[in-house]
């Protein structure tokens, strides 16, 4: 007991609150989120190809995995009325990636409950060990079996992304949350943009002419994309494991040192990280005694409840017909690979400007830039349904829904992240349980974004893309009407503080 006071007394002199700390830690999420990117989107350009290879390989043998989902595909295309075979591919891409999805839907509640637990940084580079190790049976993946077992790995302990954005909101204030939120966004839509043609270019090296010594080893032609993309994995981690502080309990040591967030006190943040971790892991060994009251606090408020739904039905349709633009563009306008391409481009780079020029810099209230982003995608998906088939009104659909891309999952991830003040043990923005509630409502995401394509095809192949995409369009007005009405402002929610400990 009496090192206590004297731990208080060194924190109190020491914690570092500069904005410099703030600053080079978004910095290096920043920049490990955008490699980890790239690296997974190495693969997405690669699918059609990589499944026709293992339709030569494992396509004639009716006991492999790759015969039996292909049959399966094929009987879900019959079902649905989709002419031609030659979709068969996009339909098994598409359920590959659901797959992944649904993985993530699996995962990212036990991510973040334990990233409250054992704090970030641990819980992040933990999780880029099953990354690489997904890396590494996508090289060796001879078998359509150890490619899906590397997808499986992938999608169970694919951290990044849920961490990054832990850690902002972390160090982040309620008004600043959303500024620094946007640059997850930006990595998003630079990696997509950079990331496939980077994968299409290492499919055209044979890794056994350029290291003969893997000769005999269970490799395959598309093992040159996913060495390069293991080779950013490590870099990746080595970087954040470099670089990156402790950031879980940063605001509860600011509090208990009586300073303010935005003061400039100086102060090393290695030494910073270093004593929010033995912070940690104190509070976990030592519980208050048991005279001390908490606040009781429900387990999940309303609001967390209502910006889950909207957010799983934003993605369920958003990422629904966002899949079926491979289908639309072939259909209406017979766009050849390298076309899509050039379309999916300008979607990510025109999000990635919305992200960095208008989000970023807005004065507009998180909500209401929910909801802007929402009814921008009502839009694009009605001109992309109802306007004339030109080229031109293609791209002005498109361009609606980059910035819907740009702005909502931005927002509605920014008031989630308020409202762990709630939910947790009355730390107000000091903590809690931020990993858990940021892990949940992503998981409800990802099941969104698992089964919306599902729908997606469904109604696309069942009812004509005019339908399809004026349902998804009224679909967009809807939840844009509803987070008007229903969603509230940062300003709204109260900060409870933690009783200190005697």
């Amino acid at each position: 007991m009496g090192s206590r006071p004297s731990s208080k007394r060194a924190l109190a002199a020491n914690a570092n609150t500069s904005p410099t700390f703030v600053k080079r830690t978004l910095t290096t999420v920043f920049v490990a989120l955008l490699i980890d990117i790239l690296a997974f989107t190495i693969i997405l350009p690669l699918y059609p190809r990589i499944l026709e290879h293992y339709d030569k390989v494992d396509g004639a043998d009716k006991s492999s995995l790759y015969y039996q989902m292909r049959t399966l595909i094929q009987q879900f295309r019959i079902f649905l009325g989709v002419p031609g075979a030659r979709f068969d591919i996009v339909l098994f891409g598409g359920a590959l990636g659901s797959m992944f999805s649904f993985l993530q839907f699996i995962s990212s509640p036990v991510i973040g409950r334990m990233s409250d637990g054992y704090g970030r940084r641990t819980v992040l580079l933990t999780s880029m060990f099953g990354n690489g190790l997904s890396m590494l049976l996508w090289i060796f993946s001879e078998s359509f079996g150890v490619f899906v077992c590397s997808r499986i790995v992938g999608g169970l302990t694919e951290g990044n992304v849920q961490m990054s954005i832990a850690v902002i909101s972390d160090i982040t204030t309620p008004e600043t949350r959303s500024k620094g939120l946007a640059l997850v966004g930006i990595a998003f839509s630079l990696g997509f943009t950079v990331g496939p043609p980077l994968g299409a270019y290492f499919t055209s090296i044979n890794l056994v002419q350029v290291f003969p010594f893997l000769s005999g080893l269970p490799i395959n032609q598309y093992s040159g994309p996913a060495l390069f993309a293991f080779i950013l994995i490590v870099i990746e981690t080595v970087y954040l494991a470099i670089a990156l502080p402790e950031t879980e309990g940063y605001k509860a040591s600011l509090t208990e040192a009586g300073t303010s967030v935005s003061s400039d006190d100086e102060g090393s943040p290695a030494r910073r990280s270093t004593r929010i971790a033995s912070k940690s892991a104190s509070n976990l060994a030592s519980p208050p005694p048991s005279g001390t009251l908490r606040p009781k606090v429900a387990s999940v408020s309303s609001q967390l409840t209502i910006l889950s739904a909207i957010h799983f039905l934003f993605l369920f349709f958003f990422s629904g017909m966002e899949f079926t633009l491979t289908f639309l563009t072939h259909d209406r306008f017979g766009y050849s690979h390298a076309q899509q391409g050039k379309f999916l481009a300008f979607i990510g780079v025109l999000s990635a400007c919305v992200q960095g020029g208008y989000t970023r810099r807005t004065k507009t209230p998180t909500h209401r830039l929910a909801a802007q982003g929402i009814l921008s995608a009502g839009v694009g998906l009605g001109v992309l349904g109802l306007a004339p088939h030109t080229t031109a009104w293609l791209y002005v659909g498109a361009a609606f829904l980059a910035v819907t891309s740009g702005t909502v999952v931005t927002a509605l991830t920014s008031l989630a992240s308020l409202e762990g003040r709630r939910t947790g043990q009355g730390e107000g923005e000091v903590g809690g349980d931020k990993g858990r509630v940021l892990g949940g409502f992503r998981a409800v995401g990802q099941l969104g974004r698992s089964l919306g394509p599902l729908f997606a095809c469904s109604l696309y192949w069942g009812m004509g893309s005019g339908i399809a995409y004026g349902a998804g369009a009224a679909a967009m007005v809807a939840i844009a009407a509803t987070t008007v009405a229903s969603v509230r402002g940062p300003a709204a929610v109260p900060i409870v503080t933690r009783p200190k400990r005697l």
